[in-house]
């Protein structure tokens, strides 16, 4: 399948630490009416979007209704919350019922470190669009995608969905 992408719809993609950056809207009970800016990594290799514990604070998420669980992955485990945003917009459109991890910590452990938690943009937001990354000009076109795969919508415990491969071996 071929996707044209026009110059009407992307996002400038901000470069830090060799990490890509995008900012979103949240909507949440007290958000404005444009809705609150989030700045996400945007990480196609994460399977649900993460929005770390001050950010879930500052916007309400953590008073939603919420499962919690112990994910883990090569870089360790985490205590996580899966919760149920209200929205995301993307490109003027909003994304409904939101699945989100919210980690219990602010910081987590990484080699004798601690690191804050950051917010990540996951694949369960991307599925609703094809993408394209224009590395040369910093820019994320999104097109919509007409048949979203729609990634499960319940967590089990002991799922792998956070990992960190800083150590491993090719």
């Amino acid at each position: 399948m071929i996707v044209n992408f026009d110059d009407k719809s992307f996002y400038v993609l901000e470069s830090e630490n060799a990490l890509l950056h995008v900012t979103l809207r949240a909507i949440h009970e007290n958000s404005p009416n444009e809705g609150t800016k989030i700045r996400f990594i945007f990480d196609t290799g994460a399977y649900l979007t993460v929005i770390s514990r001050g950010t879930a604070i500052k916007c309400g998420f953590d008073k939603l209704p919420k499962t919690t669980t112990y994910l883990f992955g090569f870089g360790g485990g985490l205590d996580v919350d899966f919760v149920r945003i209200p929205g995301l917009m993307v490109l003027n459109k909003l994304i409904s019922n939101v699945p989100v991890l919210i980690p219990h910590d602010e910081y987590r452990k990484h080699k004798n470190e601690k690191k804050l938690i950051p917010d990540v943009l996951g694949l369960n937001v991307l599925e609703y669009y094809n993408y394209f990354v224009d590395t040369e000009n910093g820019r994320l076109y999104l097109k919509e995608n007409p048949t979203p795969r729609f990634y499960s919508s319940t967590l089990a415990s002991g799922q792998t969905f956070l990992a960190d491969a800083t150590d491993k071996e090719l």
